[in-house]
């Protein structure tokens, strides 16, 4: 019989090995890809792209709030680092020491965006199979915006993340890899 426990690792499992799914093979040109004008994305700190930018070395993300509305278009490299920005977030509030803020070391290539990424699922992997039992499932943990959360709230919460920006990643890529035909009428 499966256990709340159980399925949460499986979905958070399923969920990560999608997004390891959907980036193979990546590259510079397609994770940098500005579809429309006015992406956000990940680029050098120097460069001013929006109001805001997250992150604490050469690399920022652009952000806003309160977020535009509509909300800009985001590059692959945008939703590959912001996942694992929230993931490494929600890790430390939850199960960490609860320091981190949103200006994380971020990485500005594909390849250490997909290493990073995967390295910030680790913790919660980890954080995941050491509960004692499903009740602890109901535990309240912090967040970093200061409210308690179920714990398996925030399991959730990082599984649709994942799948949500994951559907969205291999979108762009579909589109990327026909980009030369976007906008042609089909006859």
């Amino acid at each position: 019989m499966a256990t709340a426990r159980k399925i949460l690792q499986e979905q958070f499992h399923d969920s990560c090995s999608h997004l390891d799914k959907v980036l193979a093979g990546i590259q510079e040109d397609e994770f940098f890809w500005e579809p429309v004008a006015h992406c956000w994305t990940v680029h050098d700190r120097s460069e001013r792209r929006a109001a805001h930018a997250d992150g604490a070395g050469r690399w920022v993300i652009d952000y806003e709030i309160p977020e535009p509305s509509p909300a800009p278009v985001t590059t692959i490299a945008w939703r590959t680092v912001h996942i694992g920005a929230v993931n490494y977030l929600y890790w430390d509030y939850a199960f960490g020491p609860a320091t981190a803020s949103f200006d994380l070391e971020m990485p500005g290539d594909a390849d250490t965006a997909i290493v990073w990424l995967q390295a910030s699922q680790r913790p919660l992997v980890e954080a995941l199979s050491n509960l004692p039992t499903d009740d602890a499932l109901d535990d309240q943990v912090p967040t970093n915006w200061g409210e308690l959360m179920p714990v398996s709230r925030i399991f959730t919460t990082l599984v649709n993340e994942q799948v949500h920006h994951g559907a969205e990643i291999s979108l762009l890529r579909d589109l990327y890899r026909n980009r030369e035909t976007l906008g042609t009428a089909r006859s």
